[in-house]
C-alpha cells in the first residue's frame, strides 16, 4: 500500500468516527487542515520512545513544523495536486468516492489501532475545530522547537525527526 492509499483509508476511518459522533444533519468539517492535524495525532499516538515500524516510521514519515502545526508534507503536496482517486478534500469538507474497507494488511491494522487509541484518548477530538487542533499541536515540543528553528533560518518549515515525536510528551486535548 502506498502513502496515498494509506491516507485515503485513514481519512475513511476519520469519516466513520465523525459520523459516529456528529449530528446527522450537519455536513462534515473534515477540511484539509483538520485532516492533516488528525493525521499527525493518529500517527503520534502509537509512536513511543522505543517503538519501531510505526505509522511514523512508514508510511507517514515526513512531518514538518509549519505555521499551522505538524504537516505530513508528502500528503499535503498530494492534496494540493489532487492526486487522490477516492477522496475529494478542500478547505471546508471532504467526500469519499469509494468504500475503502477492502484494504488489508499491516498498515490497515496500524491505522485501525491508531484511530481507536485516539478515540480512547479523546472521544471528541474528531469534533474539535481545525484551529483548536492547530492550537493543540502547538503545545507539542516538536512543533515549538522546529518551527522556532525554521523561523531563525528565515523559513516557515522545518523537518521534524521522527525520534523527536517518539520521545516527547503527547497531548490529545486542550
Amino acid at each position: 500500500m502506498d502513502k496515498n492509499q494509506a491516507f485515503e483509508y485513514y481519512v475513511f476511518k476519520l469519516l466513520e468516527w465523525y459520523n459516529e459522533c456528529a449530528d446527522n444533519n450537519q455536513n462534515n468539517d473534515l477540511s484539509t487542515l483538520k485532516v492533516l492535524k488528525l493525521l499527525f495525532f493518529g500517527v503520534a499516538i502509537t509512536a513511543e520512545e522505543n517503538s519501531i515500524d510505526t505509522l511514523l516510521d512508514k508510511p507517514f514519515n515526513t512531518f514538518y513544523a509549519m505555521p499551522y502545526g505538524h504537516v505530513e508534507s508528502d500528503i499535503y503536496d498530494s492534496i494540493r495536486r489532487k492526486e487522490f482517486h477516492n477522496l475529494n478534500i478542500n478547505n471546508s469538507s471532504l467526500s469519499i468516492n469509494a468504500n475503502l474497507q477492502f484494504l488489508d494488511g499491516d498498515i490497515k491494522n496500524k491505522i485501525d489501532t491508531s484511530i481507536q487509541k485516539l478515540k480512547n484518548a479523546n472521544p471528541k477530538l474528531i469534533l474539535m475545530t481545525p484551529f483548536d487542533l492547530v492550537e493543540l499541536s502547538h503545545r507539542w515540543y516538536s512543533w515549538q522547537f522546529y518551527f522556532n528553528k525554521a523561523q531563525r533560518n528565515g523559513s516557515y518549515s522545518e523537518l521534524i525527526p521522527a525520534q523527536m515525536i517518539k520521545l516527547e510528551q503527547k497531548f490529545f486535548s486542550l
